[in-house]
């Protein structure tokens, strides 16, 4: 991560530089914003049509925003926050469908690497690779990747057990199970992968693909040709097939604050010095 994220104020003082934390849908940051005006109170500034909140949660001082949905909108909304707030971390929390075989709603998939999967400009260049920038995989910080996963292991250790038994109540066609943590290949694509022969093809092209959504990568791109840390957490609200859309509403509705919550209260009350 940046070895340096203090900046000196007017008087001589330093002051950090935040912490950008965003998502896709309100339910999705949870209680994020309420949490932050309860702390030390909310700045909010509007640019593009989106509302940055300003201010400190758990301690950390942030920058909270919705990125809304697809892979340009997350793009944009990212690279307000890189020079518009200068954060000096990317932050992005959600839900996801569950692609790979041993990924089953209610568990967490924290990515390691994330790949536009729509995207092919062949016979120009490589099927997935981006154009001019020579890679179609790209990294997400590895302090912060592991931060977040050891956040999502304490959320997932102290309340697994009831997410459980809300999950099955909600989503009662699923299987009651300890909700696990993941970590690995987040895929994106402007569109919602909702049929099994999709899955299919998703599982043929990119085996190692755990969870398909629609703007990490997207996120992941723009902060790698900034030099900006960033890292993706995805909670699995449905296995995207025929169900999904029921299953991605039902959880969306019922559940996914509750993650949210749980896991970015961890994970920003480990943000140390030491990481900044």
């Amino acid at each position: 991560m940046n070895s340096s994220s203090l900046q000196s104020g007017a008087a001589g003082q330093t002051a950090a530089r935040p912490l950008g934390v965003l998502a896709a849908l309100p339910q999705e940051l949870g209680d994020l914003i309420a949490a932050m005006q309860a702390e030390s109170g909310v700045t909010t500034r509007t640019l593009g049509r989106r509302d940055y909140h300003i201010g400190t949660v758990h301690g950390v001082p942030c920058v909270v925003t919705l990125a809304r949905v697809g892979k340009v909108a997350a793009a944009a909304t990212v690279s307000a926050l890189i020079h518009v707030f200068d954060v000096e971390a990317v932050v992005f929390t959600g839900v996801a469908g569950g692609v790979g075989p041993d990924v089953h709603v209610g568990d967490v998939v924290v990515g390691e690497t994330l790949l536009q999967h729509d995207m092919n400009a062949e016979p120009l260049f490589p099927r997935h690779e981006i154009p001019l920038l020579a890679r179609s995989r790209f990294d997400a910080d590895r302090a912060l990747a592991a931060a977040l996963a050891a956040a999502c292991e304490r959320f997932i250790e102290e309340e697994g057990t009831a997410l459980a038994e809300r999950f099955s109540a909600a989503l009662p066609r699923f299987e009651t199970a300890l909700p696990r943590v993941h970590r690995g290949l987040v895929i994106s694509g402007d569109q919602f992968v909702a049929s099994a022969a999709a899955v299919g093809d998703l599982r043929a092209a990119l085996p190692d693909a755990l969870a398909v959504e629609m703007e990490g990568a997207a996120i992941a791109q723009v902060c790698y040709e900034y030099d900006v840390p960033c890292a993706v957490v995805r909670t699995i609200s449905d296995t995207a097939d025929e169900h999904a859309s029921t299953s991605f509403s039902s959880f969306l509705t019922e559940i996914a604050g509750t993650y949210s919550t749980g896991i970015l209260r961890r994970f920003l009350a480990s943000w140390t010095p030491a990481q900044r």
